[in-house]
């Protein structure tokens, strides 16, 4: 299978917007520093002895699927997790979201189904939902788009930016509850071009395919907050868009995943009716791995210990001098959960 180039082209336009509109950020207040530079998984404001991490983000196109589907309970989990399980990469603790609905029509009922699944998200990950707006723009939008913005905490003593990784640390992978919220406009595409309606149903699978992409993001702030207290965490990274990759923007090494977590059934599926090659899949989606930690060496046991039987976990890699991120032997048999 060769690689789509209209694949690449997108890939490269979104870079050359997000890096025109970067140049254009020149002011700052000089009396509230940020930490780091952009580029990373969350945002963190200087406050002395404590930082403020900011991070926004929605439900993207799945939102879609869920208006197909007339089922919109599960979005505002959705929305939740892409924002948290960016905070928390720093090893900071969310706290509080503001969220923003953005609208064709108003629905009293899709109201009360986006406020169970934002209620519900907010107790996974410990968070309040202080305040949002909703606008109802039908000349704008023909869908629903839901967008939030959390901020979180952490002593600036226990900020975690990757700068410490070293040859030789270990990537250990976290289980994704399926898709999560990326790759949405991908499998849509997909779908509409093989005739599958969300009713159908992929090879080996007993649920529709419908139910399999409305599956919500997991989120993992109560284990990564659980495993801060324990182990010697370098650096964190969300594993959306952009895959595997992700790793890079912590630090300039080279990430070796000899070992990857089984992506479930739908990824291979889509793979296959899709036509997409490998490097496309992992560039894409999350491919079973939904959030990755490198620990020093002497950690493995105290991560193993800490977050057995709470998510699934795996030894998936390893970090060694040099740049990118690497599958050896992508045809290989993934398994190995602890």
């Amino acid at each position: 299978m060769s690689k789509d180039p209209s694949f690449v082209s997108n890939r490269r336009v979104v870079g050359d917007f997000v890096s025109n509109l970067l140049r254009q950020l020149k002011f700052k207040r000089e009396d509230f520093k940020t930490i780091g530079t952009f580029g990373g998984f969350t945002s963190l404001v200087d406050l002395g002895n404590f930082a403020i991490a900011f991070n926004t983000d929605n439900v993207g196109t799945k939102s879609i699927i869920a208006e197909e589907m007339g089922r919109f309970d599960t979005i505002g989990i959705d929305c939740i997790a892409m924002n948290v399980n960016d905070t928390i990469t720093a090893g900071a603790e969310p706290i509080a979201m503001v969220d923003y609905i953005e609208l064709n029509n108003v629905d009293p009922e899709i109201g009360r189904q986006i406020g169970t699944g934002l209620n519900v998200g907010s107790q996974m990950a410990n968070i309040t939902l202080v305040g949002g707006e909703t606008s109802i723009v039908p000349d704008l939008v023909k869908h629903i788009d839901l967008a939030g913005t959390v901020f979180g905490i952490v002593q600036k003593s226990q900020i975690i930016t990757g700068e410490k990784i070293r040859d030789g640390d270990l990537i250990f992978g976290l289980g994704s509850s399926g898709i999560h919220s990326n790759g949405f406009t991908t499998v849509r595409n997909i779908l509409k071009k093989e005739g599958l309606s969300l009713q159908d149903k992929f090879d080996k699978e007993d649920k529709t395919i419908g139910d399999l992409l409305m599956e919500p993001t997991r989120i993992y702030v109560r284990e990564i907050m659980e495993a801060m207290n324990i182990v010697n965490i370098k650096g964190m990274a969300n594993i959306t868009g952009g895959g595997i990759k992700n790793l890079s923007r912590l630090k300039d090494m080279h990430y070796v995943f000899d070992s990857p977590m089984t992506p479930q059934n739908m990824f291979n599926q889509i793979m296959e009716l899709g036509k997409l090659t490998y490097e496309e899949m992992y560039e894409t989606f999350n491919m079973g791995m939904g959030f990755a930690m490198i620990i020093d060496p002497d950690s493995k046991r105290d991560l193993i210990n800490t977050l057995r039987n709470k998510v699934p976990l795996k030894e998936v890699g390893h970090v060694e001098n040099g740049s990118g991120t690497v599958i050896p032997g992508l045809e290989a048999t993934f398994s190995g959960y602890y």
